[in-house]
């Protein structure tokens, strides 16, 4: 047998055998039309920068890591949890749960994008006892104000492995990965089995427990309030509502601002004869480039000029030799600034390109916290105050936004809304100096646990976006900040200039005088003489 092959046995070849059977049965098909794939494994593409965010450290949930041998030991600690619930419920054993669940393993399998190689009778147990373990976990977050709750008089103990006391945030950090999530349907479904309350009770209660969940641990401000049957029906899984609740639905429908939305930071930008703003903004930008070309062709001559003036030898050329340093080094900052062009007079790139927060801050750029979520990130030019969403951070923040980016691009490819957010503060954040602006801001919200250091290093560390993406709004305020940062540094720029000419302004029109008429001799004398073939022959 191959040793490539997803087999280890043919008992393994077998079972395959059986569940392609099962599949392909009518009512099993409809199923899985009905319900798309989404609980993946991480690709090494996403998951290289820092594998251990996206592999359970302490507890495995649901079939993908279920019986890893070095996550294995928790397993009885997840069957007395388990054990806690079925008690208070006394209504089944796990057993008779199990039986009335016979007729969910292919529902279960459709969820999942990974073949799952377990029979279907070990796939139910598994399922089972994770469940319960999470109602049991989920039970501690239930809304004060849902009176009644199904889970009253449930007691937690303390878990222990190893001597060593296991941490809550631990587990948190492991139950939101992506590949340890269990569809909500299950949760539900046992749920039902369990309680004798009325469905729209049960999804109450889990629904409260699972948004009070997302908005303790979300590292930014939810921006919807779906009601907990919503929560319950329209959501796979719980990374999938915390990410929900952060991007909403809306925001996708996107589009490139008008002519007309232009007109409200551009004079006259209603009015018709202005043009079509993409072809304006394509026409200015070639100008530019040419433009450009001219000056650096006119700046290459003249430093090319002035080098060879310094190594003459000349004795009448001494006095003024100690202001050609200073006039090249004015000429060397000129080509510099010369080849920046500003990313807003480009097509937004890949990977997002900002100044720093201490770059912004240096030409009066002032970030404010905003009212809403990522899509309330705004720039107000006219004031210079960048608007950016809250964001809360803790010890399992890092997991959690490497998370949500790994479940963005898997299933939302075309709308990398989060992941251009973490990219443009990965931009902004270049040391702990910035992190301490957006702290001083009230941007960053973060614990006594987590140093400046570690956030810093946090936003440094995180992924770069893995391709083009259809995020206009964010793109646009991105390139309206760069626009404003450049002008200003152009406008400071000309000022330190103006001024360094102006100061020096006597010595530098004799000196521009005797270097014109110096250069004009040297080419009539040139031009009498050869002094190609002179300089070629030393």
């Amino acid at each position: 047998m191959a040793s490539n092959t997803i087999f280890s046995s043919e008992s393994d070849e077998d079972t395959w055998v059986i569940q392609i059977n099962q599949l392909v049965s009518e009512t099993n098909l409809k199923i899985l039309n009905k319900m798309p794939v989404c609980i993946y494994q991480v690709p090494k593409s996403l998951s290289c920068a820092k594998p251990e965010a996206f592999t359970p450290q302490i507890i495995a949930i649901g079939p993908y890591n279920h019986f890893l041998p070095e996550l294995y030991p928790m397993e009885r600690f997840k069957i007395l949890a388990a054990k806690r619930v079925l008690d208070h419920f006394n209504k089944h054993d796990l057993k008779q749960l199990v039986q009335q669940l016979y007729n969910t393993g292919p529902f279960i399998r459709a969820c999942y994008h990974k073949y799952l190689d377990l029979k279907d009778n070990t796939l139910l147990y598994t399922m089972a006892i994770d469940v319960l373990f999470l109602l049991d976990f989920f039970q501690n977050y239930l809304d004060e104000k849902v009176s009644g709750s199904i889970f009253t008089g449930i007691e937690q103990q303390e878990v222990q492995r190893s001597g060593v006391k296991l941490t809550k945030d631990a587990i948190i950090r492991d139950l939101i990965m992506v590949e340890n999530q269990i569809p909500t349907y299950m949760l539900m479904r046992i749920l039902l089995i369990e309680s004798s309350k009325p469905i729209d009770s049960v999804e109450e209660h889990l629904g409260s427990m699972l948004l009070s969940f997302c908005e303790k641990h979300s590292p930014l401000k939810l921006t919807q309030t779906p009601t907990c049957s919503e929560v319950v029906t329209k959501h796979y899984h719980l990374l999938d509502l915390m990410y929900h609740l952060m991007v909403s639905k809306d925001e996708k429908s996107i589009t490139p601002p008008t002519s007309e939305s232009q007109g409200m930071c551009m004079p006259h930008g209603n009015d018709s004869t202005t043009g079509d703003p993409i072809s304006m903004g394509s026409t200015e930008s070639e100008g530019i480039v040419t433009f450009k070309k001219k000056v650096d062709v006119q700046l290459t001559w003249t430093q090319g000029a002035l080098k060879r003036l310094k190594d003459m030898n000349l004795p009448s050329l001494r006095p003024i030799k100690k202001y050609l340093d200073e006039i090249l080094r004015m000429l060397n900052l000129l080509q510099s600034y010369s080849s920046e062009i500003s990313p807003s007079e480009t097509e937004a790139p890949v990977v997002v390109t900002i100044p720093s927060v201490c770059e912004l801050h240096s030409v009066g750029i002032i970030c404010q916290p905003s009212k809403g979520g990522i899509m309330a990130i705004e720039f107000d030019e006219l004031k210079g105050i960048f608007y950016l969403p809250l964001i809360k951070l803790d010890v399992n923040s890092e997991v959690i936004m490497r998370n949500i980016v790994a479940h963005e691009a898997l299933t939302e490819p075309d709308f990398l809304i989060f992941t251009r957010y973490t990219e443009l503060m990965r931009a902004m954040i270049d040391t702990v100096e910035d992190v301490k602006l957006l702290k001083d801001a009230a941007i960053i919200e973060s614990t006594s646990s987590l140093s400046v250091e570690e956030t810093q290093e946090l936003f440094n560390g995180m992924s770069k976006s893995i391709g083009p993406t259809r995020t206009e709004k964010l793109d646009n305020t991105i390139k309206k900040v760069n626009k404003y940062f450049y002008d200003k540094r152009k406008g400071n720029l000309y000022g330190v200039f103006t001024n360094y000419v102006y100061s020096s302004w006597k010595p530098f029109t004799f000196l521009a005088t005797f270097v014109l008429l110096a250069m004009t001799a040297l080419q009539s004398f040139c031009s009498v003489y050869d002094c190609t073939s002179h300089y070629r022959h030393k």
